[in-house]
């Protein structure tokens, strides 16, 4: 867990502590038998709220309670409860690793708060927001969030939040590696903080400027900052911070030349990081300590931390995919927990309409005249057999489509797992042969999973749009690369059944791969994708800048792989495939919609 992650979650604790609901609830068990009994729909939200807040180390229960939550307040229309209820899905997911659906669930919160015009609850939401992206490394959105989040408690005169948003931003900017500006965040903070003496966020923000300060080459400011906040926090018990500020002052120890002093406090810092077995610390100062004595010539301390260094470094890695997959896994129970929830409710809702109905056709038949009890009987009788048909019929249609839920999810999940596979040997086979091969067959794994994805997320039967569909599958190749790329994109918005997007997307990553890796000769390589249908025809073209194809260039003798999987899928598709160098390469398929409507009925 990095120190951000960690003062993240300090960031939260402070926030319930302030901003939390002043009466006290009754235990997680309790909660859970008054919402057995509860018939009001608006209590019930309330106390899934509430059973959310109190699941700290159990974020997948959290997130059950907070969906449950989000359900009952979507069917109910009440707009405040469903954005609370999205922020506690945004924190849970977040506690799940799961970065892009918290961040997605901020935004939908977000967006109701603006629609309320709550401007106190979309502040402390961008600053949510902010803090998703400056943990995902995407440090330019993070700072435009987390800005917006501080000009709106400024306006508030809200003077903790200021300070909590200020350490926010300044540990942003320091990974960003913007020093100025995470200084003055930093010790603007520290002379808000002379009022409130908090001595958490002293020790935060002292550290974090002690090591900015480190980096822009003062080591006896960074000293005394460092030393303030490693006395603070120890008072606190908080290990894994004062290791990291430790750390940090025996290497401003070391820069100013004191290097017998800068070693012990390093080594200190390891010990304390070993004795509470804090991974992450034991690997960074292992590397750090081997590397200086390397540079004093004393190999065999520099080989043992080495050593150590890769030891704790394959445990993190592991420990990483161990996590992704607990992850996957943990999404998996939560489906099937929500599918027999509703499934039950569906039961018990039919149970109770039946009741009711065999109630009033018992006090019908009452009212009726004696000769007509005969006829009356037979037709209850009747009506019953339909309802239990019905009932049957119903059950079995949920059941198909609880199976066809669970069936996309498990493909897709298999289909991420071989993908992931496929990435994991081509890194450990970098620089050989096969990693190309390795690569290239994520690649077209990845083209056939993007399909799968979007049509379980639309709920997609048969076709699919093919603008978002080419523009995310191209997008995904292009910053996969270390090269600068200007992509331009011209779609239309055609659709195409599943069976014919499925060999197009491939054919478009082949192609695509192929000017990736291949065209070359100026700084910047121009791709460019259109995609356009006329009369009943679709025309995409794909161009590159680079110098394109030999002149005695013939795709069907061509021995690649690439090429030759291209051609057959053409010929699959009852296409024509165009090449020439026009100003570098350039290719045109046209395919026409009716023989492929007439393929995919045919099949």
């Amino acid at each position: 867990m990095s120190l951000f992650v960690r003062f993240f979650v300090f960031l939260l604790f402070v926030y319930t502590a302030f901003c939390g609901n002043a009466q006290n609830m009754s235990r997680p068990d309790s909660l859970k038998e008054l919402l057995a009994v509860e018939k009001s729909d608006s209590t019930k939200i309330l106390l899934l709220l509430e059973m959310a807040r109190n699941s700290d180390g159990r974020p997948l229960d959290g997130l059950f309670y907070a969906r449950d939550a989000l359900r009952l307040s979507e069917k109910n229309q009440y707009h405040h409860f469903k954005a609370r209820a999205l922020e506690n899905i945004s924190l849970f997911q977040r506690k799940l690793g799961n970065y892009s659906d918290a961040v997605e669930a901020s935004f939908k919160a977000l967006q109701v708060y603006e629609n309320l015009d709550m401007s106190n609850r979309k502040a402390d939401l961008l600053l949510q927001i902010g803090s998703h992206f400056t943990n995902d490394k995407n440090f330019s959105k993070a700072t435009s969030y987390i800005t917006e989040a501080l000009k709106s408690f400024r306006e508030r005169s809200d003077t903790f939040k200021i300070m909590l948003t200020l350490i926010n931003l300044g540990e942003t900017y320091r990974l960003k590696g913007d020093l100025d500006s995470a200084s003055f965040c930093f010790n603007e903070c520290l002379q808000l903080n002379n009022f409130f003496k908090n001595n958490q966020v002293e020790g935060y923000s002292s550290g974090n400027l002690g090591m900015v300060y480190l980096e822009q080459g003062k080591p006896d400011s960074a000293i005394i900052l460092l030393n303030n906040s490693i006395e603070l926090l120890s008072d606190l018990k908080d290990a894994y911070s004062v290791s990291v500020y430790q750390s940090e002052l025996g290497k401003a120890f070391i820069t100013k030349g004191k290097e017998k002093e800068g070693e012990e406090i390093i080594r200190s810092a390891l010990a304390l990081a070993q004795k509470e077995k804090l991974k992450e610390q034991i690997r960074d100062i292992s590397k750090y300590l081997a590397e200086f004595y390397e540079k004093k010539e004393q190999y065999k301390l520099a080989v043992d931390y080495r050593k150590q260094y890769e030891v704790y470094n394959d445990s993190l890695v592991n420990i990483e995919n161990v996590r992704k997959i607990q992850q996957a896994e943990s999404q998996y129970f939560l489906d099937l927990k929500e599918a027999d929830i509703r499934f039950l409710e569906e039961q018990s809702r039919n149970r109770r309409n039946i009741v009711i109905f065999l109630s009033v056709g018992t006090i019908l038949l009452i009212t009726l005249l004696f000769f007509l009890y005969r006829l009356q009987l037979s037709r209850k009788k009747a009506l019953l057999k339909v309802s239990e048909q019905k009932s049957i019929i119903e059950q079995r249609e949920k059941e198909k489509a609880l199976l066809l839920r669970e069936l996309n999810h498990r493909v897709k999940n298999n289909l991420q797992m071989v993908s992931s596979m496929f990435s994991l040997q081509a890194g450990q086979l970098r620089g050989e042969p096969g990693s190309e091969a390795l690569t290239a067959a994520r690649h077209r794994i990845d083209a056939l999973m993007l399909i799968h994805q979007k049509l379980y997320r639309e709920d997609v039967d048969t076709t699919i749009q093919l603008e978002d569909y080419i523009k995310e599958l191209t997008e995904n190749l292009v910053f996969g690369v270390d090269k600068k790329v200007d992509l331009k994109l011209d779609l239309s918005q055609a659709n195409l059944y599943i069976d014919s997007a499925i060999p197009l997307g491939i054919i478009i990553n082949e192609l695509l791969t192929n000017s990736l890796k291949y065209a070359t000769g100026s700084e910047t390589l121009v791709l460019g994708i259109s995609l356009k249908e006329v009369n009943g025809q679709l025309f995409l073209t794909m161009t590159d800048n680079g110098p394109g194809f030999p002149d005695d260039f013939d795709i069907k003798k061509s021995r690649s792989l690439g090429m030759k999987l291209v051609l057959s899928l053409i010929r699959q598709l009852h296409g024509e495939l165009k090449q020439s160098n026009l100003d570098g390469c350039w290719w045109e398929i046209i395919l026409d919609k009716e023989k492929l409507k007439k393929k995919s009925h045919e099949q």
